[in-house]
């Protein structure tokens, strides 16, 4: 019944996605992305911490030294300030900067796998249409997506109560702390409260990825139709691979009703294989294959041989390598001489003849 109603029941064959991927549409969770990049930036920040002061600090001692902010700020002086502060700024920001452009690398990668999908800039009237519009404001995703953005809220507030609750003795004598060591003792309080929930929030990101990977399969089922359509389209109409496969053989018949009478020999298996051999003493250098065929090709060349008075010689081995081994109109390798020759000189016996060497 569902395939009579084409509904979607099959798995997505590897060209249905191939083609789906080729226009963009993969399965990827922005939210996760996102948040390794935060939790990549943070780390490395946290790590980098020491040299980030130093060259701050650098910057601040340079600003500071200057003999000219006492007085007027000589223009030369202003720029060599900029300069150095700016190196020193960039310097410090320069691993962490490619320690996150890694990271978003790398997100992208493991999520959907290296992709180029010029299809997905492609105008397209699906991407303005009103209507559109409306589904994916009203669908299934929109409501995933609000539910999931409602469960991060809820995280959030979780965490900073969980967090402020477990600090709360600290957080009563912070105002007692000296200047430096409440900084730091509200820092670290921070980190933690961070921390969490980051790890909370990369929860609900790898719960939106599996949504979207399940989605996406969803979405991209076909009809048992649309998979027979495919597998037609694919491996060619049955009806037409017939008529073709029907014109290959009259095609073949008709050879082999012109080149088998000009044969000196037919070499068979005999019941399934046939080979025609043509030898011209004064034309050729060596023997040539002028047709062969297998089981039904076999059986016609045996016929028109026999209407013609071309002798038939059983050789099975001959006839297995000399059809498995030499083309239509091809000569026969040296490997095949001997037996050829054995063959010819037993024929042209029959005929008072003789075969050179």
């Amino acid at each position: 019944m569902a395939e009579d109603l084409g509904e979607k029941t099959e798995d997505a064959t590897p060209k249905k996605k191939d083609d789906a991927r080729q226009k963009g549409q993969v399965a990827k969770s922005t939210d996760l992305g996102a948040l390794i990049l935060l939790a990549t930036a943070m780390t490395t920040i946290a790590v980098a911490m020491a040299m980030l002061l130093e060259r701050g600090g650098a910057f601040i001692r340079t600003s500071l030294d200057s003999d000219q902010l006492a007085s007027q700020i000589d223009p030369g002086e202003f720029v060599t300030v900029i300069t150095t502060g700016s190196r020193e700024v960039l310097l410090a920001m320069a691993p962490v900067l490619g320690v996150i452009f890694l990271a978003g690398v790398i997100s992208h990668l493991v999520q959907v796998g290296p992709m180029l999908a010029p299809k997905a800039i492609e105008p397209s009237l699906s991407k303005i249409s009103p209507l559109a519009g409306f589904k994916r404001l009203f669908g299934l995703q929109s409501l995933v997506k609000a539910g999931l953005d409602i469960l991060k809220v809820l995280a959030i507030v979780i965490v900073a109560v969980v967090t402020m609750w477990q600090y709360e003795e600290k957080i009563a004598v912070l105002s007692e702390f000296p200047l430096m060591p409440g900084i730091i003792e509200m820092g670290w309080m921070i980190a933690d409260f961070t921390l969490r929930l980051l790890v909370v929030l990369l929860l609900i990101g790898i719960l939106d990825f599996v949504w979207q990977k399940i989605k996406y399969a969803n979405d991209l089922k076909m009809s048992k139709q649309e998979v027979k359509d495919e597998m037609k389209n694919a491996d060619g109409d049955p009806e037409v691979k017939k008529r073709r496969m029907r014109m290959a053989q009259q095609i073949a018949m008709q050879r082999i009703s012109t080149s088998v009478p000009t044969a000196d020999v037919i070499v068979t298996n005999p019941e399934h294989y046939s080979i025609a051999i043509r030898y011209d003493q004064d034309t050729m250098i060596a023997p040539v294959v002028v047709a062969k065929g297998v089981d039904a090709l076999a059986m016609r060349i045996r016929r028109i041989a026999t209407q013609h008075g071309i002798p038939i010689v059983e050789r099975p081995p001959l006839a297995r390598g000399l059809y498995r081994d030499v083309e239509v109109g091809h000569a026969i390798p040296a490997d095949f001489y001997n037996a050829v020759a054995e063959v010819l000189a037993y024929v042209y016996q029959l005929d008072g003849q003789t075969v050179a060497a």
